[in-house]
């Protein structure tokens, strides 16, 4: 009798152990979900950010561009197609870039140009991470000068893929940027040399995961 109690003790014993291992298992695949979720996005995103220019320029001091291909029928063709509204994910995660280099966007961003809509109606493209993957995202610091555009502010890579930018080029005088006269956005760059720049500001980012640089120095 002994025995037998022994014997089942020892069986209850074992079954609860399994079990605790199993929780502990599922707990770590849970608490890894996120990474892996910044780790892989299914589709490419579409480059989205703001570009900043000073109003005696007599241009628009505040330009948030998204990059769909120019064939798309918001692009009309053009390199920094005007963003007529933010979409699912991509007010906070402005928000989020503009708070890690020093600027305050909610207010802007909730009312410019209209309301942020829930929707994401871009299904060829991945949206911006939301807030809890934000969370495990790189964050590094450079020299201003150290940037590969003038008045490159800030830029966030998924997987080395630029997502998100915030240029910034008040106080840089038309010498410093290379240019002539004023342009809207600041810049008087291509579509194609834009991205060619982010690259290069990428070339240190990991392989896969979000991480973000931040020339403010």
């Amino acid at each position: 009798m002994a025995q037998r109690t022994a014997r089942t003790a020892d069986a209850d014993l074992s079954r609860r152990l399994f079990r605790a291992r199993l929780g502990a298992i599922g707990l770590a695949i849970a608490s890894a979900a996120p990474l892996c979720a910044q780790g892989a996005a299914a589709n490419p995103y579409v480059p989205l950010g703001i570009f900043l220019a000073q109003i005696e320029e007599g241009g628009r001091i505040f330009t948030p561009a998204r990059l769909l291909p120019k064939d798309h029928p918001e692009a009309l063709g053009h390199d920094f197609p005007t963003v007529l509204q933010l979409h699912g994910t991509e007010f906070q995660a402005l928000v989020w870039l503009g708070r890690q280099s020093g600027l305050l966007l909610y207010a802007t961003l909730q009312r410019y140009p209209t309301e942020p809509a829930a929707d994401w109606p871009y299904a060829a493209f991945e949206p911006p991470p939301d807030t809890v993957q934000l969370r495990h995202a790189m964050v590094v610091h450079h020299p201003r000068t150290a940037a590969p555009l003038p008045g490159l502010r800030a830029v966030l890579f998924g997987n080395r893929a630029p997502i998100l930018f915030i240029v910034d080029t008040r106080g840089l005088t038309l010498a410093a940027r290379g240019m002539r006269g004023a342009t809207t956005m600041g810049l008087d760059v291509s579509r194609a040399d834009f991205l060619a720049a982010l690259g290069r500001a990428a070339a240190a980012a990991p392989a896969a995961g979000l991480w973000a640089v931040i020339y403010d120095g």
